[in-house]
Formats: structure tokens, sequence, C-alpha cells
């Protein structure tokens, strides 16, 4: 049996990966996919690896003079989860999510883009974390500043985050009862990002890409839209950056 109380921690990790205090920047750019992760990192100067660990990659840079931190952080869930325990251990202040999602609302889409203000979940990850009612919840002035920027640019939607596990069990049973409780999107990410960041007191905001929509049917993921909004969301969040004290 087990003695040790656990067997490896956030900590534990980052020293075998040889980080050291302050590698990081106080602000973290986090993104699913590589691509758009490596479209951020082409705004940095001097950008250094901090690690690379399990495909997951981060560099640290100055963007305008201010030390920032760029990576992909996870495709799902689970990853999400322990790629922003490291980020959080490694004294990230904020933590800034890039990410796509599929419309809960019929007037959104392709192409529009989405400031998640909370977080409700449908992953199983977070449950060893927290209980059921548990909320996870956005920095309400980082959210405002994203809305600001994003809306001046794009339309823009700002509302709650379902995430979900089950990418072929979006079904109207699963679904219906979370557009009640006010979700206007759903992706599979969200959800574990914010709670971990909010237990470990990390200010936390999402902008996201809608990729599909849930109510209508339709499919954009290789729309022209879609991968334009996904440009001007980098552009957005480094106006931020730029703005912004982080």
């Amino acid at each position: 049996m087990m003695q040790r109380d656990v067997h490896l921690t956030a900590q534990g990790l980052l020293d075998s990966l040889q980080f050291k205090p302050g590698d990081f920047g106080d602000v973290a750019l986090v993104s699913g996919q590589p691509q758009r992760a490596a479209a951020c990192l082409n705004f940095l100067e001097n950008p250094v690896k901090n690690f690379t660990f399990f495909g997951y990659s981060f560099w640290t840079g100055t963007y305008k003079g201010k030390k920032v931190t760029v990576g992909n952080g996870g495709y799902y869930a689970p990853d999400t989860a322990f790629v922003t325990e490291l980020l959080c251990e490694g004294g990230i202040k904020t933590l800034i999510r890039l990410g796509s999602c599929g419309a809960l609302r019929e007037d959104i889409g392709i192409g529009d883009l989405i400031i998640a203000d909370a977080s409700l979940r449908g992953d199983g990850v977070t449950s060893y974390y927290v209980d059921d009612s548990f909320l996870g919840e956005a920095d309400s002035v980082l959210t405002q500043e994203l809305m600001d920027l994003s809306s001046a640019q794009v339309k823009t939607h700002r509302g709650p985050i379902w995430t979900t596990d089950a990418l072929f069990k979006e079904t109207k049973e699963v679904i219906n009862p979370f557009i009640e409780k006010g979700a206007i999107a759903v992706d599979m990410v969200t959800n574990p990002f914010f709670t971990i960041a909010n237990i470990k007191n990390v200010e936390v905001g999402a902008i996201l890409s809608v990729s599909d929509n849930i109510i209508t049917g339709e499919l954009g993921f290789s729309n022209i839209n879609f991968f334009d909004s996904q440009k001007k969301m980098i552009e957005i969040v480094f106006g931020l950056v730029d703005k912004v004290s982080v």
C-alpha cells in the first residue's frame, strides 16, 4: 500500500525540469493548439524555452518591455489541469487562455469571439480539487478589459462556458440543462483552467474563437472566419498585455 501523501507535486515536477524561480513572466498566454502558441511566440523578443514536458512547451520573452510567457497548455480537461498547476506553482500572476469553443446560442456565429466570465463543470478532473458547488470564475477586471478590446474589433459575446469531456455526447439531454444554467458556449478546457487558477489565487481570464454552433449544427473548423478570428484574438490579447500592468 502507498504510504506517501502524494506521488508527485507540481513543484517536484518543475524541479525535475530544472525550472528556476523567476523563469516565467508575470503573465502567461496559454493556448491548446501548438500553432496558436507558435503565433503568440512570434510576438516575443528574445524568447527562451522554459521546458517541454509531454509535448507541452513554454517560452518566456519580452513584449514591449514586459516579461511574458507563452505556450500550449492542454487540449482537454486533464492535461489542462496539470499544466495550469505547473504555471501557478511557477509564479505566474495572470493567466489568459486563448481557446476555441462551440456556440450554444443561435445568434453566435462562426468566428465570433467569446469572453468567458465563469465556467460550468462537465469535466471529471476538477472533482478531485473542489466540490460540486464550486463555480469557476474569471477575474472581473481582466474580463472587462478583454471585452472592451474585443468588442471594439469583432462581434463579441460574454458569458459562462460549459466544459465537457465527451465530444460525441453533446446531446440535447446533456446540453440543455447547461444552457438553462446560462452557458453560451462549450469547450473541453475552460473549467479546469479557471478552477485551478481560482484555488491557487491566480488572476485568470479567457477569450475563445467560435468554431461551430451546437444549436444550428453549423461546423466551421475550416471556415475562414474561424481562422481570421484566431489571428484577431491573439492581437487583442497582446493589446491587453500592452495596455494593463501585468
